[in-house]
């Protein structure tokens, strides 16, 4: 398999960008391959992106890429094959790298999770940079994103042995700089899940974009309602459908 064809695989605008697909090296692979997560015959290491090959007499797929369950990815993460080091994240199925964040961003995202864990009602909980599971997305693959900040119902003690799920997000939060776009369509994926609320903290503009009504399951899925809160304003909090406070955008700027 030729990597033209890896480069013009299946990366539609919606989807994960073709230069932040983890590389993985030689190492992860053959422990891939030792823990029996993935079959050689079948998933292939090409220029560092898993692949899957075509079954013999078959036509080439369609897609080309190795698209990873939820359970795998847990389980690599379980045993040490992939640790906190490594900075992925799983979207549509891919293993990505999860960008850097800068002074700004790293500060705005301290005082929004601060600012939203002085409103949060008793029984929901406020969680930063932590995954949650998605089963499905708009490119019909599972994704486990790392959002800024998540409003979560319960206490962390309810997640020992599993992730967050869409039942259990009120709210999701992305701080964005220079990732704008990408953070934008990363909505797509809350939205199929039906995640009630979406912010974007945009730092570039100053403002906060809160994202209401998702869709649910459609193509394509997307928050049907936006609305774009300045410095001089205040943000609703809404918690399970009900008013938990108002927060002012000028307390999550930097």
């Amino acid at each position: 398999m030729d990597t033209q064809r890896l480069a013009a695989a299946v990366l539609d605008p919606l989807a994960v960008p073709a230069d932040r697909l983890y590389r993985v090296s030689p190492e992860l692979y053959r422990g891939l391959v030792e823990h029996g997560l993935i079959d050689p015959r079948r998933v292939a290491l090409v220029d560092g992106l898993l692949v899957v090959e075509p079954a013999r007499g078959n036509v080439a797929e369609a897609d080309p890429m190795y698209r990873m369950p939820l359970a795998l990815y847990d389980e690599i993460a379980r045993i040490g094959l992939l640790g906190p080091d490594d900075k992925t994240e799983l979207l549509d199925g891919l293993l990505v790298t999860k960008m850097t964040k800068g002074d700004p961003h790293r500060v705005a995202t301290h005082l929004t999770r601060d600012a939203l864990a002085a409103v949060v009602p008793r029984g929901w909980f406020v969680s930063k940079e932590d995954p949650v599971a998605l089963p499905t997305g708009p490119s019909g693959y599972a994704s486990m994103p790392e959002p800024d900040l998540s409003v979560i119902r319960g206490t962390i003690r309810d997640y020992v042995r599993r992730k967050p799920g869409p039942d259990d997000l009120a709210l999701v939060v992305e701080v964005a700089e220079s990732s704008l776009r990408e953070d934008r369509a990363k909505f797509a994926r809350y939205a199929r899940e039906a995640v009630p609320v979406a912010w974007l903290v945009n730092l570039n503009d100053r403002i906060v974009e809160v994202y209401t009504n998702p869709t649910g399951p459609v193509t394509p899925a997307r928050y049907q309602e936006m609305a774009t809160h300045g410095p001089g304003d205040r943000v609703p909090v809404l918690i399970d459908g009900c008013a938990a406070g108002q927060i002012a955008v000028a307390d999550l700027l930097p």
